[in-house]
């Protein structure tokens, strides 16, 4: 990702040629395979890289019991050949124990000279068979498979068609999936060809005994696709795997699970108050009528949780989606289709489970207000799986339109932060955007008064340093409900020898630097970490309370024509490396202070390892061309004129010019550094950070 000093910059390449020698860049991970791996099992992997993974010596995934390997017993090159290659594969040795919950896991990498983006790998209960080489482009080719079944193939080249061959019964209950999307859809890399050729678009279709289709299915979870059907006839069928514009690719891996189990996907209701017990309906595929399923908050903390359920009798289901709550949650009354009707709450905070049962359907919901006070009104049904795009709105008793929201950032689920006018009765309204119905229509509203608050975003992805230099994250916050005040910024679980700079983000700023620092004698190591900003605020009753808010992470993906895309994720990583091409950033002086209208000059030094000769361009904000992605310096104070920015060749030396406004924020001691940037490719870079600068500046003289 384009992310920051003594770390990377992950920006998207329009034109890539390879790193000079010694020019050290991040590990982009372009594709696993076999992408699944069965639980309680273990299985040797190829994890494809557009830079050698040579000294990887840690693998690290976004949840415990996964131990993964390097498997390579001689050095491998990994040479960059263009945006679109699909990188060189590495063998990895993966061991899923007994008890691991399946799904799709997020790994990250890490060796002795860099870390790496996120790779992905699922863990099914299945399994798992590899698409064997050679012809299986028609049924009479089909690859012979025994369900249950997950196989995992690649969809190479294009216009590849696979097709897989299995006995079924008359009458038999069958739900067949494909992981393709969801396996891939946080790769850096995923660049095709063409503005609309990215992710594999995987379409299932299901041919009987005589030939005939019987089922097809193009969406269902996002691009995926999945079909249930209970199978016509007794006989061969096959089942085609393909991309739905005939594309195809290395880095397209997939995984197709074929079974004939029962198979839930939510319930209704979605959610359980901590520490009770509460049954549930299935909504799925294979349940007989009248089947029971049971949520049990009993001993999990409040929350969404990805796990197994049970039955009444104690039959465990596959993972699904469900909310453990700290308050009452209610089932929506199905007749509550205006606002004469609507379902009252009467006690907040609430969660209510509803669905929309008929096209066009509108659910209302009541709840008294209190003139000035804050409320936040929530959606949670798309993030877990449910296929309602939500629309909120909040109506008056005269059923005036005062506020509605649709989507929040990566997601089709629904948030408002609103401040009720007066004192009275108001009215929340949920739709789906399209007026839609159906099984998965379903969603969880949450109600409840809100103090200030914030939300807290940036360029903390991931990063490396050397041991004895620096580099530098940005984050910035959206003020919520009213907040004003200052965030202290913090992370959780830095590797060892690596420290963080105290700061914090001031009254009147909404973003701030974080330097991190690594000592001389820090030893190699890595470690997942987790950013957070912390604030006193006030409580809806008047008392002061420490809130504690971490960090959304978003990795960057390559996009065709230099574009760059955003996507959520779970993992940061920090790792100390070996020597990097930069020894050293050293700027001075180290205490700025600013009047109003002032110059201030920082002469920076840099200081080369030997051999590395490239360009290195200084800056104080991190940007990609024009677009600032990051930045430290307060509003008002920016870069100047008669900077010296470039060092090329065997250039050690530059200057960064700060020019203060008349009407920037004041700041006292607000730690910044000059950022230090060597190209990788035409758009990545790896950027090194100089010591912190405690820039002041002035309040205006009245």
């Amino acid at each position: 990702m384009r992310h920051l000093a003594l770390s990377l910059l992950v920006g998207f390449v329009l034109a890539i040629a390879p790193p000079a020698q010694g020019q050290i860049g991040f590990r982009q991970l372009t594709s696993t395979h076999p992408v699944a791996i069965q639980v309680g099992t273990e299985r040797e992997i190829r994890v494809r890289s557009n830079f050698t993974l040579d000294g990887a010596y840690q693998v690290f995934f976004d949840r415990p019991g996964i131990t993964m390997t390097y498997a390579e017993t001689e050095p491998k090159a990994a040479p960059r050949r263009g945006r679109a290659s699909p990188g060189t594969p590495f063998k990895f040795k993966v061991s899923v124990p007994k008890d691991q919950v399946p799904g799709v896991y997020e790994f990250r990498v890490a060796t002795r000279k860099a870390v790496s983006s996120v790779g992905q790998l699922l863990v099914t209960d299945l399994p798992v068979v590899e698409e064997k080489s050679g012809q299986n482009g028609s049924p009479r080719e089909g690859q012979k498979v025994t369900i249950p079944v997950a196989i995992c193939g690649t969809c190479d080249p294009a216009e590849d068609v696979d097709f897989y061959l299995f006995e079924g019964r008359k009458g038999q209950r069958i739900t067949m999936q494909v992981y393709a999307q969801r396996v891939t859809d946080r790769l850096h890399n995923m660049v095709v060809r063409g503005p609309s050729i990215y992710l594999m678009d995987p379409i299932l279709t299901l041919y009987g005994p005589t030939g005939a289709v019987v089922a097809q299915n193009d969406n269902f979870f996002g691009g995926d696709s999945l079909i249930h059907i209970e199978l016509p006839q007794s006989g061969v069928y096959a089942l085609e795997v393909r991309d739905a514009r005939y594309a195809g690719n290395p880095r397209y891996t997939y995984c197709v699970e074929i079974t004939d189990q029962p198979h839930c996907l939510l319930t209704y209701p979605m959610a359980v108050r901590k520490g009770e017990r509460r049954d549930v309906e299935p909504v799925g595929f294979g349940f007989p009528q009248g089947t029971n399923l049971v949520l049990d908050g009993t001993e999990r903390d409040a929350g969404w949780h990805w796990d197994r359920i049970t039955t009444g009798d104690g039959t465990p289901t596959n993972p699904i989606w469900f909310r453990v709550s700290e308050f009452d949650e209610l089932v929506e009354n199905p007749d509550n289709d205006d606002i004469a009707t609507a379902m009252v709450l009467e006690q907040l905070p609430v969660g209510v489970s509803g669905r929309l049962e008929k096209p066009e359907d509108v659910d209302f919901y009541a709840f008294n207000a209190t003139k000035g006070a804050y409320y936040r009104i929530e959606t949670e049904a798309a993030r877990y799986r449910a296929a309602v795009d939500t629309v909120l709105e909040i109506y008056n008793a005269d059923g005036k339109l005062l506020a509605s929201t649709d989507d929040i950032a990566f997601s089709k689920d629904s948030r408002l932060y609103w401040q009720a006018p007066a004192d009275g009765k108001y009215f929340v309204a949920v739709r789906d955007l399209h007026g839609r119905t159906g099984p998965r229509m379903l969603y969880h509203l949450v109600v409840q008064p809100t103090g200030p608050d914030f939300e807290m975003r940036g360029e903390y992805y991931y990063a490396f340093l050397a041991p004895g230099t620096r580099m530098i994250w940005f984050a910035r916050i959206t003020r919520l409900a009213g907040f004003t005040g200052p965030v202290e910024i913090g992370i959780e679980g830095l590797p060892k020898g690596v420290r963080m700079v105290p700061t914090r983000i001031p009254a009147g700023m909404n973003h701030c630097s974080i330097i991190l620092e690594a000592d001389k004698d820090a030893p190699v190591n890595a470690s997942l970490v987790r950013i957070f900003g912390k604030a006193v605020v006030k409580k809806p009753d008047g008392t002061e309370e420490e809130i504690k808010r971490y960090g959304i992470v978003t990795c960057e993906q390559q996009s065709s024509g230099g574009g760059q895309a955003r996507y959520p994720i779970n993992t940061q990583i920090v790792g100390v490396t070996e020597p990097l091409d930069l020894k050293a950033v050293v700027a001075s002086p180290e205490e700025i202070v600013l009047h109003p209208g002032e110059k201030a000059e920082i002469a920076v030094r840099i200081e080369r390892n030997e051999g590395f000769t490239a360009p290195v361009t200084l800056d104080v904000q991190f940007k990609y061309f024009s677009s600032v992605l990051g930045d430290q310096l307060p509003p008002g104070v920016r870069l100047g004129s008669g900077s010296q920015l470039r060092l090329a060749g065997d250039q050690l030396e530059g200057k960064v010019v700060l020019e203060c406004a008349s009407n920037a924020l004041p700041v006292e001691r607000l730690p910044i550094a000059v950022i230090a940037r060597v190209p990788i490719t035409f758009s990545i870079t790896t950027n090194y950070a100089s010591n912190p600068i405690y820039l002041t500046v002035k309040p205006k003289k009245q």
